[in-house]
C-alpha cells in the first residue's frame, strides 16, 4: 500500500516540537564533550610505499614541516597508524604544511582490531586543504574501537601521490571523572651563571607550570627550547614525569643546536625566550600561551687590547736591498693587562721578521716599542706591515686591530734588473709526444739598459731547452720576449715550468734574487673529456657493510634519487655503522665525494655528517648539508621548496683534505656513526694528490697587506678592492694566500690588465656570503686582459630569484685575450655567464679561454658563452651537476651586441647535468665542440641547438662542427615540459638550423631516442659521419606529447621540414623493433 509522505512528516515534526517542549534543560546542561590527546603521536605508523625520504613516521612526529608522500602514481597510498591497544575513536585530524599552496586529496577511512579485517568508516571522498585553514582538514564519524586506523589515499591535486604532515586521531575525553586537559606556561627564566659574562658557557632553566584542570601524560616529554634574540640556542628534553594540575617544574637545557646546552655569552643586551611544549607533543587547552621572555645583560670581561699605533721605516727613501730598520709602537688599549706576545713585520704579504715573544704584562692604557732589522727590499712601492700579538698568546677584547700598515717605495739602484713577468709554450694545449717551445717575457726593472743574455727552461727542476744568448739591450722599464732555441717532448702529468733570466750570470744586475718565475703545465690526455688529477671510486663498485644499501634506478625512473647518481646508483647509509669502503688504487691526500640527504619542508636542508676513515682508524669528521641542493619542477621554472614537482639537484659535493696521503691498498671508508636519524646516500669519491701551496710571486701585492685576514670570519671585500687597485696602479699582480676570505658582497673588478692568483684551489678559499640577488660573484668591467687562477670559490646563493640572482661566479665584461684558469667554483647561479650589458653595441669578449677548471653544483648553466662572445674556448673542464645546459653559445642580440662566432668547447668532461643538456649551441657561425664526454644527464639531451631563444640563429652559419665525442645515458622522456628529448636534440622551433657536421659520436644507452628532429622552422646540410649508436629507450616510458606512443628510436622526427644525411651509422641495441621513426616529409638520406 502507498503511504501518505507528508502525512507522515507532519506527525513526526509535530512529536519531535512536543519532545523539545517536554524535556526543556538548564543552560550548560549540554556541553560539548572533550577531545583525548592524540593518540596517535608517538605511535607506530607505517605505509605500503613513500617516495624519496618522506617516510611514514613523518606523519606522526609532531610536527608539520616533515611529512609522509606516497610513491608517484602508485595509488592507493596507505597510510596506518597502530595505537597499541583498542581505543575508541571518533576523530581524524590531517594537517599538511600551512605554507602549502591549495590541494585537494580523495582518501577514505578503514580501521581494524586485527590489522587485517579492515571496516570502511569513512566512504571515500575528496577533502579541500587550504592555507586560510592552515591546511588542516578534520574528519568526524561515529564512534568506535579500533586499534588500527588506516587512510587510502586515491588522488592528490598536487602530487602524484598522498601526502599527510601530521596524521592525528582522537577519542572523547571521559567526562565526569575529575580529569581535565592541562595548561602549560612558563613563569620565569633563570641562566647560570646568573650575570654571566662575554664568553661564559651559559645554562638556561625554565620554571614550567600546569594551569590547566589535568594532569599531563606520564611519559610524554614536557619539552621547552630557548632562544636569544629570536635565535634558537638550546633546549630541555629528559622531563617525562606527568605534571599534576596546579603544579610546577624545572627544567634546565639539556641539548643544543651547536652540539651543547650552553649559550656562549656576547656582551650586550639580550632577550630571552623559553617555549614550553614547542612541538606540540601535549594537548593543551589553550596552544597560545606558551612562551615567556626576559632580558639578560651581558657584562664585556675585563680585557686587554693590544694595536700597533704606528710605524716608522728607515732610511724613508731606500734604494734597492738597503737593509732597513723599523720601530713599532704598541698600545693596550684595553681594559686590563696582558702581554703584547710576538710582533711580525711582513712585506707584501709575507713575514719578514719576527721577535722574541714579549710576555712582560702591559698595563691597560700603556704602551711599548718594538725595534728590529729586516732585510733590503726590491724596485717599487711595497706595503709593510707590523702585526702584534701574531702567535695569539694573548686573548682580547677586539681580535682585528692587530695590525698597522704603511707603504714604503724603494728606488732603483743604478744599474740592470731583470725580471721574468710571464712564462708559456706553443702549443697552447699541450698533449703527451708533442714537441713544446717555451717562451718567457723579460722586463728590465734597472735604471739603465743591458741585454737579455741567455734565458734557461727548466722543467721539474731540470732544464730542458734555453734561448739563445741576446745582445739586443732592454731599455730601462721595458720588456723582451725570448724564446727556447729547442723544444721539450712533453711527458703525462703536471708539470712545474721555470724561466730563468740570464742563467749564465752573464750581466752584473742590483738584484739577483728575482731571475726567476713558475708556471704549472698539465698534459692533456689527447683523448675524450678533461684531462683530471683525480682517480673516481664508485659506490656501486664499492663494499658496502652495516646496513648500507645499493639503491638503483636502471629504468631511470625519476622518483627514484638514484636515477641523479653516476651510472645510476648510489649506496644509502639509513643507520649508524652503514658504511661504505674502497680498496685505493691511485692515492692523493685530497678527496672529493658526491652525497645526497634529504630536504626539509622550507627547502633550507638538513646539516649532519659523515665520518672518514682509513685503514680502519677514523681520521676525520665531514660535514654535509642539503641547503645548496634540492630544485622542484612543475614548469620550466624550479621552486626551492618542496611543492609536489619533480624533484632534481638531489645530489651535491663535499671535499676535504685528509691529514696523511692516500697510497695504493688503502682502505678508505665512508661510515654513519652520528646517531642521527637521516640516511645519507654516497654516490662516489674522487682521490688526487694536492700540490704545495703556491707562494708569492716576485712582483705582487697580497691581499693581506691591506687588511685581509684569512679564516677570520669578518669580511674582506674592501681588503681585496683596494689591493687590486694598488697592483694596477704599480703594475703588479694580486697575490690572495692560503685560508677562507670572506666577501659580502658583488667583486667588481675593473682594473684593466691584472693577474689575480691564489695559493692553489686546495689552499685559497672565497665564500661569498650572502644568500641575497645580486650579493656576490665576481663581474669583471674591463676592456683589456685579466688572468685569474688557483683558487676555490663557494656562495651561500640558493635560490636562481624567478631567474633574476645576477650571481654568477664569473660575469659581465672579460675583455681580450683573458684567462681563467685553474680554479674550482660551485653553488652560483651559473659558473660563467659572459656577456656585456652595460654598453651599447655590447663589447664582446674575444680570444677568452677558460681552461683547467671545476665547474660544479650551480642552479643555472656552467657556462654561457652570450652576448657575442667571440674566438673563445672551454678547455679541458670538468662540469658537474649543473642546473641548465653545462655549457652553451647563445648569440643573443641585446645591447646591440655582434654574432657570437669560432667559439670552441674541446676536451671537456661534462656529467649529472640536470634540466637542459651538457652542450647547447643556439646559433652562430664557426663554432667547434670536439673531444668531449658526455655522461648522465637528467631531463634533458648531451647536445642540444634550438633556435627558440631570441637573437641571431643558424641563417649565417658557415658551418659548425661537433665531433669526436661521447654520450651516454643522455636524452629524456620527461623533460620539464614533460616532454622527450633525443641524447642528440635539434629543435627548428622558429628559424631553420643548418650547415651542421656531426662526426665521430658515440651515443650509448639513451633513455628514450639518440637522435631527434623537431619543430617546423626547417632543417637543412645536416650531415652524420661515422655515428655509433648502441642502445636506446633505456627508460620504461612510451607516451610522447609530440606523437603516438613509441619505443627508443635510433632516429626520430616529428617535423615534416627538412633533410638530414647519415654516413656510416652503425647501431645496436635498439628498443624499438622500427629503428627509425620518421614523419612523412622529412628526409633522411643513408650511405
Amino acid at each position: 500500500m502507498k503511504c501518505n509522505r507528508r502525512k507522515i512528516v507532519t506527525v513526526l515534526t509535530v512529536l519531535v516540537l512536543v519532545v523539545c517542549q517536554v524535556f526543556v534543560y538548564p543552560p550548560g546542561a549540554f556541553v560539548k564533550a572533550a577531545d583525548t590527546s592524540n593518540l596517535a603521536l608517538g605511535k607506530t605508523v607505517t605505509a605500503n610505499n613513500n617516495t624519496q625520504s618522506y617516510v611514514a613516521s613523518n606523519a606522526n612526529d609532531g610536527n608539520v614541516n616533515t611529512y609522509w608522500e606516497g610513491a608517484a602514481n602508485s595509488y592507493p597510498g596507505i597510510l596506518t597508524a597502530d595505537l597499541g591497544s583498542s581505543q575508541s575513536v571518533n576523530k581524524i585530524v590531517l594537517k599538511l604544511n600551512a605554507s602549502w599552496e591549495e590541494r585537494s586529496q580523495t582518501l577514505s577511512v578503514l580501521t581494524s582490531s586485527d590489522n587485517t579485517n579492515y571496516a570502511a568508516t569513512v566512504a571515500s571522498a575528496a577533502y579541500t586543504f587550504s592555507p586560510s585553514a592552515s591546511n588542516t582538514v578534520t574528519i568526524t564519524f561515529n564512534q568506535v574501537n579500533a586499534r588500527y586506523i588506516r587512510l587510502q589515499f586515491t588522488a592528490n591535486t598536487k602530487a602524484a601521490g598522498g601526502q599527510a604532515a601530521e596524521f592525528e586521531i582522537y577519542g572523547t575525553a571521559d567526562s565526569g571523572s575529575g580529569t581535565g586537559t592541562p595548561d602549560l606556561i612558563v613563569t620565569d627564566i633563570t641562566s647560570s651563571p646568573a650575570s654571566p659574562l662575554t664568553g661564559n658557557a651559559t645554562t638556561f632553566s625554565a620554571v614550567v607550570k600546569n594551569q590547566g584542570t589535568g594532569a599531563t601524560p606520564a611519559g610524554t616529554i614536557i619539552g621547552v627550547s630557548f632562544f636569544i634574540d629570536g635565535i634558537q640556542v638550546s633546549w630541555s628534553d629528559n622531563t617525562t614525569a606527568s605534571l599534576a594540575a596546579g603544579a610546577s617544574v624545572t627544567v634546565t637545557a639539556t641539548g643544543g643546536p651547536s652540539g651543547t646546552a650552553a649559550w656562549t655569552a656576547a656582551a650586550g643586551n639580550h632577550t630571552v625566550k623559553a617555549f614550553v611544549d614547542d612541538i606540540n607533543r601535549i594537548a593543551e587547552t589553550d596552544e597560545n600561551n606558551n612562551q615567556y621572555t626576559k632580558g639578560l645583560a651581558v657584562t664585556a670581561s675585563p680585557m686587554p687590547d693590544l694595536a700597533v699605533t704606528g710605524l716608522t721605516i728607515s732610511p724613508s727613501s731606500p734604494t734597492a736591498g738597503e737593509p732597513l730598520t723599523f720601530s713599532a709602537a704598541v698600545k693596550n688599549q684595553g681594559n686590563a693587562a696582558g702581554a703584547p706576545g710576538v710582533l711580525a713585520i711582513g712585506v707584501d704579504g709575507t713575514t719578514v721578521y719576527t721577535s722574541a715573544s714579549n710576555t712582560a704584562s702591559l698595563n691597560a692604557g700603556s704602551s711599548t716599542t718594538f725595534t728590529g732589522t729586516i732585510p733590503g727590499l726590491s724596485t717599487g712601492s711595497h706595503t709593510v706591515t707590523a702585526t702584534i700579538d701574531n702567535a695569539g698568546t694573548t686573548a682580547e677584547s677586539d681580535e682585528t686591530n692587530n695590525t698597522f700598515s704603511t707603504n714604503l717605495t724603494v728606488n732603483s739602484k743604478a744599474g740592470i734588473d731583470f725580471a721574468v713577468t710571464e712564462v708559456n709554450w706553443t702549443p697552447s694545449y699541450v698533449t703527451a709526444g708533442n714537441a713544446v717551445t717555451f717562451h718567457a717575457v723579460i722586463k728590465n726593472q734597472g735604471t739603465i739598459a743591458g741585454p737579455a743574455g741567455t734565458v734557461a727552461f727548466l722543467v721539474d727542476g731540470v732544464q730542458v731547452a734555453a734561448s739563445v744568448n741576446s745582445t739586443a739591450s732592454i731599455a730601462a722599464g721595458s720588456t723582451l720576449t725570448v724564446t727556447a732555441a729547442s723544444a721539450w717532448t712533453a711527458a703525462s702529468g703536471t708539470h712545474v715550468i721555470t724561466a730563468v733570466a740570464d742563467s749564465l750570470g752573464a750581466v752584473s744586475e742590483t738584484d739577483e734574487t728575482n731571475n726567476t718565475l713558475n708556471a704549472n703545465l698539465t698534459i692533456g690526455s689527447g683523448g675524450r673529456g678533461a684531462t683530471v688529477p683525480y682517480t673516481r671510486y664508485e659506490s656501486e663498485n664499492a663494499q658496502i657493510g652495516g646496513g648500507a644499501v645499493l639503491k638503483t634506478a636502471p629504468d631511470f625512473n625519476y622518483a627514484l634519487t638514484a636515477s641523479e647518481a653516476s651510472n645510476q646508483a648510489y649506496v644509502a647509509l639509513p643507520s649508524n655503522g652503514a658504511y661504505v669502503e674502497w680498496t685505493i688504487s691511485q692515492g692523493g691526500a685530497g678527496a672529493t665525494m658526491r652525497f645526497t640527504m634529504p630536504d626539509t619542508s622550507d627547502g633550507m636542508g638538513l646539516n649532519g655528517s659523515l665520518d672518514c676513515y682509513v685503514n680502519g682508524a677514523k681520521v676525520s669528521t665531514i660535514n654535509l648539508t642539503s641547503y645548496y641542493s634540492w630544485q622542484y619542477f612543475t614548469s620550466d621554472q624550479p621552486a626551492d621548496a618542496p611543492n609536489g614537482g619533480q624533484a632534481a639537484f638531489r645530489f651535491d659535493e663535499v671535499h676535504w683534505k685528509l691529514p696523511v696521503a692516500l697510497k695504493s691498498g688503502d682502505k678508505l671508508r665512508i661510515q654513519k656513526t652520528n646517531g642521527d636519524s637521516i640516511e645519507y646516500g654516497v654516490d662516489f669519491v674522487e682521490v688526487e694528490p694536492v700540490p704545495s701551496a703556491i707562494a708569492q710571486p716576485a712582483n705582487s701585492l697580497s691581499v693581506t697587506s691591506y687588511g685581509a685576514a684569512a679564516n677570520d670570519g669578518a669580511d674582506d671585500l674592501a681588503a681585496f678592492n683596494a689591493c687590486v687597485s694598488a697592483a694596477a696602479s704599480q703594475g703588479k699582480a694580486v697575490y690572495i694566500p692560503a685560508g677562507t676570505f670572506n666577501l659580502s658582497g658583488m667583486w667588481t673588478i675593473t682594473a684593466q690588465n691584472i693577474t689575480i692568483t691564489g695559493a692553489g684551489m686546495w689552499y685559497t678559499n672565497l665564500q661569498f656570503t650572502s644568500p641575497n640577488a645580486a650579493s656576490g660573484g665576481i663581474s669583471f668591467r674591463i676592456t683589456g686582459t685579466v688572468d685569474f687562477s688557483n683558487v676555490y670559490i663557494n656562495s651561500m646563493l640558493r635560490s636562481r630569484y624567478g631567474q633574476n640572482a645576477i650571481y654568477k661566479c664569473f660575469m659581465d665584461n672579460f675583455g681580450t685575450n683573458s684567462r681563467i684558469h685553474d680554479f674550482w667554483e660551485e653553488h652560483f647561479e651559473c659558473g660563467f655567464w659572459v656577456g656585456d650589458y652595460a654598453h651599447t653595441p655590447a663589447i664582446p669578449a674575444d680570444n677568452l679561454l677558460i681552461e683547467n677548471g671545476r665547474v660544479r653544483n650551480n642552479l643555472a648553466d656552467g657556462v654561457n658563452f652570450c652576448q657575442g662572445t667571440k674566438n673563445s674556448t672551454v678547455r679541458s673542464c670538468s662540469v658537474r651537476n649543473n642546473g641548465d645546459d653545462g655549457l652553451a653559445m647563445w648569440p643573443d642580440s641585446n645591447m646591440g651586441a655582434s654574432m657570437e662566432v669560432n667559439n670552441s668547447f674541446l676536451y671537456n668532461t661534462i656529467e649529472n647535468n640536470w634540466r637542459a643538456a651538457g652542450i647547447a649551441i643556439f646559433g652562430g657561425s664557426g663554432h667547434k665542440a670536439q673531444y668531449n664526454y658526455i655522461k648522465d644527464c637528467f631531463m634533458g639531451s648531451g647536445i642540444r641547438l634550438n633556435t627558440v631563444f631570441p637573437g641571431y640563429h643558424f641563417e649565417n652559419n658557415t658551418g659548425i662542427v661537433f665531433s669526436d665525442t661521447t654520450i651516454i645515458n643522455s636524452g629524456t622522456s620527461k623533460d620539464c615540459y614533460n616532454g622527450e628529448r633525443g641524447a642528440i636534440d635539434l629543435e627548428a622551433s622558429n628559424t631553420g638550423i643548418r650547415n651542421l657536421t656531426f662526426e665521430n659520436i658515440d651515443i650509448i644507452n639513451s633513455q628514450r631516442d639518440a637522435v631527434q628532429f623537431g619543430y617546423g622552422g626547417g632543417f637543412s646540410n645536416i650531415v652524420f659521419k661515422n655515428i655509433n649508436i648502441n642502445g636506446t629507450g633505456k627508460d620504461a616510458i612510451t607516451t610522447s606529447r609530440f606523437s603516438s606512443p613509441h619505443l627508443g628510436e635510433a632516429i626520430y622526427t616529428y617535423t615534416s621540414n627538412g633533410s638530414a644525411t647519415f654516413i656510416n651509422l652503425n647501431t645496436s641495441n635498439i628498443e624499438a623493433p622500427e629503428k627509425y621513426l620518421i614523419m612523412n616529409g622529412f628526409n633522411i638520406t643513408f650511405q
